[in-house]
């Protein structure tokens, strides 16, 4: 552990789980963790968003606990696959979180087409799909077809967040064990334009990793918020804006309206202090930012998270003049989460790159697999406790993508002399779409 690291933990004893670069409690859940903080914590807030009251630890843990004891009468173990479809908002997050957390979250975007809906119902063998109480969606038609239980999520009332998913009981009702660290708390999908999805099974472990990565890197604490404004049925969104805040004991930021920049609510009403998104979102947010006087002294952001698609420099610039905080460039993927970043001063920062790996858990091979030196462009091969275990129902894929313990993510890098990281391509056609 670095110095600062060391330092960081010393003088917050609030962190959730101690920092040690990577590895936080292998033994630990997603729940445990969250719970502690509750326990501690309780008036803490968790989810802040201008439609609700806001929802505190101990808020958040009685919804939780509810929602688990629902599902167990229903049948639904800690192994159930339990679809989340619901529309961007804070409900959404809540209930891939509780789920998550008791048993295997399976967020799917409600913006697919009912063919790619379908497709995917075909290949995640789901015993239940969670959609808001008297949707009528085609994608809810084709479960109920293919003999996937519904569960309707009815909204609470009187101005606080929570649900409630009143289910059928079971005959028998599910044993209520806590899942195992290194079993999936979530599968993710990948989606392009020249091949089916992948199924990508993220552990609790694994999840705890990465936010142990995330908090290292940008001094994360409890009095962090995060704007949560990428979609949480992806990567990026899911483990990044969304599980890293709530298992370092902050909290996030849930905005009515994704789709503009509302800049009186995302940093005025909701006040955050960092957020992370695409190019196409900072460009927005500089758009915004450039007309107003004194916005400097007018928000409470103290860092930007870019990563998905390289960041263009005079958007970079231009942020960090107008709001006199650094724009951090990364780089990640759903089989990993976040693999190299730049951090705020005074951690190494190189801008127009995507930062430095940790020790160990990179390196750049050629196509004979020979690791190659500074300078030279070949694939990225990732190693580490944040990467995925390999492809459900896939044990070709697996074989090729799998060589020695490492991952080869198919994007072809490069390593300078310091070790900073920057992407020159994908060795296929394969095209991420959301994520």
């Amino acid at each position: 552990m670095t110095n600062l690291l060391r330092e960081i933990a010393k003088s917050s004893e609030e962190i959730t789980f101690v920092l040690d670069g990577t590895e936080p409690d292998a033994q630990c859940t997603l729940g445990q963790v969250i719970g502690r903080t509750a326990s501690r914590f309780p008036q803490r807030a968790a989810i802040v968003s201008t439609g609700f009251a806001p929802l505190t630890y101990g808020d958040l843990q009685r919804r939780l606990d509810d929602i688990r004891g629902q599902l167990r009468v229903g049948g639904f173990d800690c192994s159930a696959r339990i679809g989340v479809l619901m529309p961007f908002g804070p409900e959404a997050v809540l209930a891939i979180v509780a789920v998550a957390c008791c048993s295997i979250a399976v967020p799917l975007d409600p913006r697919l087409s009912p063919v790619e809906v379908d497709l995917r119902f075909g290949m995640l063998h789901l015993n239940a799909l969670l959609v808001p109480q008297g949707s009528d969606t085609e994608a809810r038609q084709a479960a109920e077809r293919r003999g996937i239980a519904i569960i309707e999520a009815v909204p609470a009332y009187g101005g606080q967040l929570g649900l409630d998913v009143p289910v059928r009981a079971a005959d028998r009702a599910a044993i209520d064990a806590e899942p195992a660290p290194h079993s999936p708390a979530f599968i993710l999908q990948t989606s392009g334009t020249t091949a089916q999805p992948k199924l990508i099974p993220f552990s609790h472990s694994n999840m705890l990793a990465a936010s142990a990565r995330l908090q290292a890197w940008f001094g994360l604490t409890h009095q962090d918020r995060c704007l949560s404004v990428s979609p949480p049925f992806y990567s990026h969104g899911l483990k990044v804006t969304v599980f890293t805040p709530l298992l370092t004991g902050g909290s996030i930021a849930v905005p009515a309206n994704n789709a503009i920049v509302a800049l009186d609510e995302w940093l005025d009403c909701l006040s955050p202090t960092w957020y992370s998104a695409g190019p196409a979102l900072h460009a927005a947010m500089l758009d915004k930012v450039s007309s107003l006087a004194d916005v400097r002294v007018a928000h409470t952001l103290r860092f930007i998270v870019s990563g998905g698609a390289p960041l263009l420099p005079d958007v970079r610039d231009g942020l960090q003049r107008v709001l006199g905080v650094p724009v951090l460039e990364h780089y990640g993927s759903s089989e990993a989460a976040q693999i190299a970043a730049n951090l705020p001063p005074p951690g190494p920062n190189r801008p127009g790159t995507c930062g430095q790996p940790p020790p160990g858990t990179l390196a750049i091979a050629g196509e004979d697999g020979r690791f190659l030196t500074a300078g030279e462009r070949g694939e990225i091969w990732i190693r580490g406790p944040t990467v995925f275990s390999g492809y459900l129902d896939a044990p070709e894929l697996n074989q090729a993508a799998f060589v020695g313990g490492w991952f080869r993510t198919g994007d072809i890098g490069s390593l300078d002399e310091d070790g900073f990281l920057s992407l020159h391509g994908r060795l296929g056609e394969l095209i991420n779409r959301g994520g």
